[in-house]
């Protein structure tokens, strides 16, 4: 993905966080992530690879089958290479754990290919 453009780096950000909203069709997320994404989060143990992190993730929204992530904004930067960056994504989470709203900043990185390889949620 030669000259990644900020906009596109947002879009492939929404893409995979979209692609979350339901548990029981990983195929979107397959379509934009890394078989090597490696995701690491505040209150649980990281997980490697893309097929760990649906399997857990399927599981968690079934105890938050309410959990909705708002997108307010979001940040980007292509890496100093031209093609692949990072996105911060700003985002109002309701329905999670312990039933209260928060607000949530997470960072995604994405590859020279256009996936998301790295996420911090």
């Amino acid at each position: 993905m030669p000259a990644t453009a900020c906009v596109q780096l947002k879009r492939i950000a929404r893409d995979f966080l979209e692609a979350l909203e339901d548990p029981n069709d990983p195929t979107k997320a397959r379509a934009v992530a890394s078989a090597d994404l490696s995701v690491t989060h505040e209150s649980y143990p990281p997980t490697e690879g893309l097929e760990q992190f649906l399997s857990g993730w399927a599981k968690a929204k079934q105890f938050m089958p309410n959990f909705r992530m708002e997108v307010v904004d979001m940040v980007a930067e292509v890496d100093a290479s031209g093609s692949g960056g990072k996105v911060w994504v700003f985002s109002k989470v309701t329905g999670g754990g312990g039933g209260t709203d928060r607000d949530s900043i997470d960072m995604i990185s994405i590859n020279s290919e256009g996936q998301v390889l790295l996420a911090w949620l």
